[in-house]
């Protein structure tokens, strides 16, 4: 008898599923693909709106005219003189002529009972349990002995005057086997000298004084110097000082004196420095538009807001000062050396800005910042401000992105959900089919059997 054939067999649940699926998941995968773009437009929007911050700070710094009164001050003898540049400043020459430097008091003892000290700790006998330093009119009580086990050295008194933060500095010092106790005001001048009260006394001078049964021999007071103030003229004009370190001797520079002598101090208009605050303000323009080209022909391509800011930038710079006539003064950025190039970027020539700063300074100012407000510095700050605002092109493009990236978020969990119980669906429905084909083949094999 002639057997039956069938083709009948098992299942690749797998593959199948696997199959559907990948069609079932296209919605969420092109979903997927419109966060990435949102996302990256998002990224974008960020680079523009740190260049437009970049540029609000470099036009407000414009924008004041202060930019341009930067000085740099220089010093014909530093080795007397040594100056460096503040803020404000007028352009001139000083002649400072030193004949005196600030000083701290300083006192020096080096003798216990009329003997040499040959060790900085050794006990000294006899010696009082405290002292009191006057710093400033100020009355500082320095314990020697805090605990009962406690003596009294040399090392040890320099070590309790400097933990006390009294305002004197103490120092042991050793020449030639000998040690000597070194102690000076923390800050010089008149105004800051001490005095010292322990078992002895102070003679207020650089000689004659015992501190805690120490007393001074003829070096050890020679050594010793009472407080002084700087002592100079600027200009032909008395100056006294406590410090060395001078602040308001001349407008915008701080001194440091160092010897005795005559330097000139010279202060002249820094036209490097202004130079670097104006090349600022260009590269912090040009940032932006590079930033805006870069998103208008990538993820923002044909985007009206990003377009807008740009336009807006451009109207400003092409936009004369309010009021002021180019042919007798300066309307333009491009009559002080700032020109819009071809590709919309601006380029400073050094050389035409200086020459007109030289020829007129205040209309130069007038320019980018004046008290109307209408420089170009005070509209880009303005303009850049408003765009950067709660309600500007910048927090209304990202508000509107992240309500579209959230849209999707939502959507792909939901879809992740229903994709998730899908493939259990068809993957209990094909392991079924899969058992009754299964238990047909079986039927067949054996009727096929049966019949043989």
């Amino acid at each position: 008898m002639a057997s039956i054939t069938t083709s009948v067999g098992s299942l690749d649940v797998q593959s199948i599923v696997s199959q559907l699926m990948t069609i079932e998941q296209q919605p969420l995968q092109a979903s997927q693909q419109r966060s990435s773009k949102y996302n990256t437009q998002l990224s974008s929007i960020g680079q523009i709106s740190s260049a437009l911050s970049a540029l609000q700070t470099a036009s407000g710094k414009i924008s004041t005219g202060a930019f341009l009164q930067q000085f740099k001050a220089s010093s014909t003898d530093t080795s007397i003189a040594n100056v460096t540049t503040t803020t404000g400043g007028v352009a001139g020459s000083y002649t400072l002529n030193v004949t005196q430097l600030a000083k701290p008091r300083q006192l020096v003892f080096d003798q216990f009972a009329g003997q040499a000290v040959t060790d900085p700790k050794a006990t000294l006998s006899g010696a009082p349990t405290s002292l009191t330093l006057t710093v400033a009119g100020k009355d500082n009580v320095i314990n020697l002995t805090p605990s009962a086990t406690d003596t009294v050295s040399l090392q040890s008194i320099s070590d309790r005057i400097n933990q006390s933060g009294a305002g004197v500095n103490a120092s042991v010092v050793q020449n030639n086997g000998q040690y000597k106790l070194v102690l000076a005001s923390a800050v010089s001048g008149s105004d800051n000298t001490f005095s010292i009260k322990a078992g002895g006394s102070d003679s207020g001078s650089t000689s004659g004084s015992s501190l805690a049964g120490l007393t001074q021999s003829a070096t050890a007071a020679s050594e010793s110097a009472a407080a002084s103030d700087a002592l100079l003229s600027v200009n032909g004009v008395s100056v006294s000082s406590g410090s060395n370190h001078l602040t308001n001797v001349i407008t915008g520079v701080n001194v440091d004196i160092t010897k005795l002598g005559q330097a000139t101090v010279t202060m002249a208009s820094d036209s490097s420095g202004i130079a670097a605050s104006l090349q600022g303000f260009v590269d912090a323009y040009n940032q932006v538009k590079s930033a805006v080209d870069s998103a208008r022909s990538g993820s923002l391509k044909a985007n009206a807001s990003v377009l807008s800011i740009q336009q807006k930038l451009t109207g400003i710079l092409s936009t004369p000062v309010p009021g002021v006539d180019a042919n007798s003064s300066y309307a333009y950025l491009s009559q002080a050396g700032i020109s819009i190039q071809k590709d919309g970027t601006l380029k400073l020539d050094q050389t035409a800005f200086n020459k007109a700063l030289s020829a007129n300074p205040s209309a130069v100012a007038n320019l980018f910042g004046n008290t109307a407000s209408t420089g170009f510095g005070d509209r880009l700050s303005r303009a850049v401000n408003d765009l950067l605002g709660p309600n500007g092109v910048i927090e209304t493009s990202k508000t509107s992105i992240n309500s579209l990236i959230s849209s999707e978020t939502s959507y792909q969990t939901s879809m992740s959900a229903k994709l998730s119980a899908r493939q259990a669906q068809y993957t209990q429905q094909y392991t079924a089919l899969n058992a009754v084909l299964s238990k047909m083949q079986q039927s067949t094999s054996n009727l096929s059997g049966l019949l043989a």
